[in-house]
């Protein structure tokens, strides 16, 4: 008999199904966990709303602009350890990646005014890091679908390549998103400051997946379906671009003591994405037959909901206290088109995904907590703090909120220069499940974060 792949693969077909597939995890992801910058701010758990006295307040709280008397550069690089234990079908997988990127480099400077104070804040500052790793290998006993038809003898028939079969699979994640910023704070009292920031947003995701599947236990050995291993490769290149605006207002009721808010306006991302994928079947008498995908590019927007932050601060010579919430409706973020795009099968079904945002995802209140010691025989101050970010997910099958405890210092170089050194360390938990590996996997991820700032005032 004579074997003929005509290579209408059901894999091959569901990396192509995956153009204008995206679900609503990628739209919520794209704010998901925002952390913003600043190694000052974070080494108090983010509790910075109602802090707000340097640079990075163009970020926090664009009100606290206005409380810088001098000139300030800042500049911050982070470190990120990522570690993702992973557990697929009782096999365990331990994986780490590291990540080292630039995160702030800004300038903020007063004018001059007859009374009160006036400061404008310009510069670039990464918030929120896409950078992650997934790694998990096992035996799989579950069906995921995989048929192959093949043409014998001039007639086609779909074997199937589908269970009791060793499955490898790794992702890979790198990329974040940006903002360009400009504003101000604006002293409008004694007692009561306001501030407003204008953001560009830009960011990037590079994402790579790689799949195999062998049959290590020669289950599938008879001719024309003696099939040895099956391998895919996806690449996924996305950017995103909006614009949006923060206002800012921070009172100080009596000495010592701060109430802040800020409201971060909705935002339309406009997401461009480059899906490329190449698969390859494996026999076991060697013969093989690889499979290049086309290239697809293709546009959409996502429209993300209002963030409303608030919080209290009470500080005097020898410490500051600090808390935040953080409100945010993750069911109203929604897929968005131009109208002349509506007529695209794609697109709409897209569309219906906001369907499923409004079902399955709800309002969140994020909180953190920190403070800060001054030890003026030694020119610094020692920093904790705490942050809990629940699950936009409305029932989750698990406890997937995330805790991050942080801790920093700070030393005063010389009259002008200040060295800031936080610490983060987050751990939570994730399942993950996709076409290839029902079932899916349980996840212990631990992310570790080192941020290093350096501050110039004159």
């Amino acid at each position: 008999m004579k074997r003929t792949l005509s290579y209408i693969v059901t894999f091959s077909l569901l990396c192509a199904s995956w153009v204008f597939g995206q679900s609503a995890v990628d739209a919520v992801r794209i704010l998901q966990d925002e952390t913003g910058f600043g190694a000052r701010a974070l080494g108090m758990g983010g509790a910075y709303t109602a802090v707000a006295d340097d640079y990075s307040s163009i970020f926090w709280n664009p009100a606290g602009l206005a409380s810088l008397d001098r000139s300030e550069f800042y500049g911050e690089i982070s470190h990120l350890n990522f570690n993702n234990q992973a557990t697929f079908y009782g096999s365990l997988t331990d994986e780490t990646e590291n990540f080292t990127r630039l995160r702030s480099l800004g300038y903020a400077f007063p004018l001059a005014t007859t009374q009160g104070s006036f400061v404008i804040g310009v510069g670039y500052n990464r918030v929120k890091d896409f950078d992650q790793n997934l790694l998990f290998s096992g035996f799989n006993t579950q069906s995921n679908g995989f048929g192959i038809d093949i043409e014998v003898d001039g007639q086609t028939e779909t074997f199937l390549f589908d269970q009791n079969v060793q499955q490898t699979e790794s992702v890979r994640d790198e990329g974040g998103l940006d903002q360009w910023t400009a504003g101000f704070g604006v002293a409008m009292s004694p007692n009561f400051y306001a501030g407003l920031t204008a953001i560009v947003w830009n960011g990037n995701s590079d994402y790579e997946l790689r799949f195999d599947q062998v049959d290590t236990e020669n289950n599938f050995n008879t001719f024309p379906a003696d099939f040895d291993s099956y391998s895919l490769f996806r690449t996924i290149q996305t950017e995103y671009t909006g614009v949006s605006l923060k206002l800012g207002a921070l009172l100080e009721p009596a000495k010592g003591f701060k109430v802040g808010a800020s409201l971060g306006l909705p935002t339309t991302f406009t997401v461009d994405e480059i899906y490329a994928a190449n698969d390859n079947i494996v026999f076991d008498d060697g013969t093989d037959d690889p499979f290049d995908e086309p290239t697809s590019e293709f546009r959409y927007k996502v429209k993300t909901p209002f963030s409303f932050d608030s919080g209290v601060s009470f500080s005097n010579e020898q410490f500051m206290v600090a808390g935040g919430l953080r409100y945010r409706d993750w069911s109203n973020v929604e897929f968005d088109a131009d109208d002349e795009d509506l007529f695209d099968d794609g697109l709409r079904s897209l569309l219906d995904e906001n369907e499923v945002i409004r079902t399955d995802y709800e309002a969140t209140v994020q909180y953190s907590v920190g403070g800060e010691l001054n030890m003026p025989g030694l020119n610094s101050k020692v920093r904790l703090g705490y942050t809990s970010i629940p699950s936009p997910l409305k029932n989750p099958v698990a406890d997937f909120d995330k805790e991050y405890l942080t801790a920093g210092v700070s030393f005063l170089v010389d009259e002008f220069v200040s060295l800031d050194v936080s610490f983060l360390r987050g751990s939570w938990n994730q399942e993950s499940e996709d076409e290839f590996t029902p079932g899916g996997t349980i996840e212990e991820i631990t992310a570790n974060q080192i941020l290093l700032g350096l501050k110039y005032q004159f």
